[in-house]
């Protein structure tokens, strides 16, 4: 070979080693030589908005969304509904559904989500075992599901509360309001939602909703709701607001969320969240017990007087203790009355002073006794 065509050969080889050490700096090969061989774990992903890391709720240091969903984007949104749900009572989500569509919703400026925990176990005898695969499918069909990695139970109730409060901060923070009820709870939103325009668009740092003062722990060790001293050695519990259905102004939920961080965890979520919490934070709290039943005879009666088609009911929440059918009955009045408005009772034909009702009598309580009462204080 000449001097001229080794010279040439030796130039092209350079020339195209060159060009592969390019190549292979470009690719992110080149970082990979040193191991090649060996089995690599795949580059982090873009972690999910609906899914970050590293979160806490309250004293859970490994707290994550199973399910998320960003209802709320970037809309104008006047108030967002965060109602509480057994995983096992999807018939009750689905009556909610459709007797407040998510249509009616949107034009009045209004979002909701259900809140969940995880209920995989059949430990609970008065809830079903509710598989994870199904909430998923669900939340398919819906996407409006907002799910925890704790355990469904009572005695976590309030890590659901605080979690609700928490989410809406994070991805609803333009919401005026955040309406936080159960999903056995019967209430007009339309009303409700008119009522806080009207007679509260500008007040900051405040609850609203069914007032309870002086109420006491249950010192019962048989009951349900026990309660020792070293838990809560107060004689009463601070003025709470029922968690049935309660307003709260966006920044007295970012109050609570700051505080719930700094105070020991308390089971009964209503006593501790819009009780204990909202005290030490300086929330302002605001009953509108006129507006409350605690008896669904009530509810009943709206549906049952004379007039009762074209009357709207007295009451904008009361309980449905569990019956379906009334519910979804009480809520589509409520609708029939937003499409075309009703009248308002007067005071002598009020619910209140017309209600007669005879109940059929029931079995023995599935519960101990005095729970009844003891539920309509807590939850």
């Amino acid at each position: 070979m000449s001097k001229a065509l080794g010279w040439w050969v030796a130039r092209k080889a350079l020339l195209l080693t060159g060009l592969i050490a390019t190549a292979m700096l470009a690719t992110g090969i080149w970082r990979d030589l040193p191991t090649a061989g060996r089995v690599h774990a795949p580059p982090p992903l873009n972690v999910s908005p609906l899914y970050p890391s590293h979160m806490t709720l309250l004293d859970l240091p490994d707290f994550a969304y199973v399910i998320n969903n960003d209802v709320c984007d970037s809309s104008a949104v006047f108030l967002v509904i965060i109602v509480h749900t057994h995983p096992a009572r999807s018939k009750e989500r689905d009556v909610m559904r459709r007797s407040m569509p998510s249509e009616d919703l949107e034009e009045l400026g209004m979002r909701r989500v259900f809140l969940l925990a995880r209920a995989e176990w059949g430990d609970q005898p008065q809830y079903s075992k509710t598989p994870q695969w199904s909430i998923e499918e669900e939340n398919q069909e819906h996407r409006d599901i907002v799910q925890g990695n704790f355990k469904e139970h009572y005695h976590n109730l309030t890590y659901k509360h605080v979690m609700g409060l928490q989410w809406t901060a994070r991805y609803c923070p333009q919401a005026k309001f955040v309406f936080k009820m159960d999903g056995d709870i019967a209430v007009d939103m339309y009303q409700f939602r008119d009522r806080l325009r009207s007679r509260y668009p500008e007040r900051q740092n405040l609850i609203l909703g069914l007032m309870q003062v002086e109420a006491r722990p249950v010192r019962d060790v048989g009951s349900k709701w026990y309660v020792s001293e070293t838990d809560y050695p107060e004689k009463f519990y601070a003025p709470f607001i029922s968690g049935w259905a309660y307003a709260i102004t966006a920044d007295a939920v970012r109050a609570i969320v700051e505080e719930s961080s700094k105070r020991p965890y308390f089971w009964i979520d209503d006593v501790h969240v819009t009780g204990t919490l909202a005290e030490r934070a300086g929330v302002k709290r605001e009953g509108l017990n006129g507006l409350y039943t605690v008896h669904s005879d009530h509810l009943h009666c709206c549906l049952e007087l004379p007039g009762s088609a074209d009357h709207y009911c007295d009451y904008l929440a009361g309980p449905s203790e569990g019956d379906l059918d009334l519910l979804e009955k009480v809520l589509r009045h409520a609708r029939d009355c937003y499409l075309n408005p009703c009248q308002h009772r007067g005071p002598n034909v009020r619910v209140s002073r017309t209600c007669v009702r005879v109940k059929r009598p029931r079995p023995r309580p599935l519960l101990a006794k005095g729970h009844g009462q003891i539920k309509r204080v807590y939850k």
